[in-house]
């Protein structure tokens, strides 16, 4: 990945945009920025950040963090997302252990996503467990787009997880109308890649076939 003090405030953000533009490109984004440049966020920008985009017509929410513990406050955000018809997909996080982070956790309204290599074996950072984890993406040196009119190889969950929501925005240009269990039942039609792994890794025509 490219660094550098030029690249200090911007680069995570334009990546995930990058892929969810690359698996949906007539897709229309909105970018909603509540992290600072060190990877720090307060709780309160993040859920201000759900509710503007559930407000203001998303269709699916890509979230491409984790944090180890949940709160009322983000349950409440979520809840809200899903019940005006938003698909919420969260990243399972980077420490590749069997842990519950959120909002991955959260999977009566969160689809959370692993990542696997180009073998379709679990990525060795990849977070795991059914508990978190709903279906798997590849998440290892996706090229995507970068500040300043570059791209960039990126490894993580963070870049599995645009993989899925823009899967999910594929589902809604086929389908019309998709909620989250909706969308959450068409993403288990995936190829299996062992246990710990929710539903297997994502298969794009399976998902829109509906098997």
């Amino acid at each position: 990945m490219l660094d550098g003090p030029g690249y200090s405030a911007f680069g995570h953000g334009t990546e995930v945009m990058g892929v969810i533009h690359l698996v949906a490109p007539t897709a229309k984004l909105l970018p909603l920025k509540a992290f600072q440049s060190d990877g720090s966020a307060n709780l309160s920008d993040i859920i201000r950040a759900i509710y503007y985009a559930a407000q203001n017509h998303a269709n699916v929410i890509n979230m491409s963090f984790d944090m180890t513990s949940g709160s009322t406050e983000l349950a409440d955000a979520l809840n809200y997302a899903t019940s005006h018809n938003v698909i919420c997909i969260a990243s399972a996080g980077n420490d590749g252990e069997n842990e519950v982070v959120y909002p991955a956790a959260m999977q009566s309204n969160v689809v959370g996503v692993a990542s696997t290599n180009d073998v379709d074996q679990r990525s060795s950072f990849s977070n795991y467990g059914n508990q978190i984890v709903w279906l798997a993406a590849p998440g290892e040196q996706i090229v995507t787009t970068y500040p300043f009119g570059t791209y960039a190889a990126a490894s993580g969950t963070s870049f599995s997880s645009p993989l899925v929501s823009g899967a999910a925005d594929l589902l809604i240009d086929l389908k019309g109308s998709v909620n989250q269990s909706q969308a959450e039942s068409a993403l288990t039609h995936e190829q299996y890649v062992g246990p710990n792994m929710g539903h297997g890794r994502l298969d794009v025509y399976r998902t829109l076939a509906g098997r």
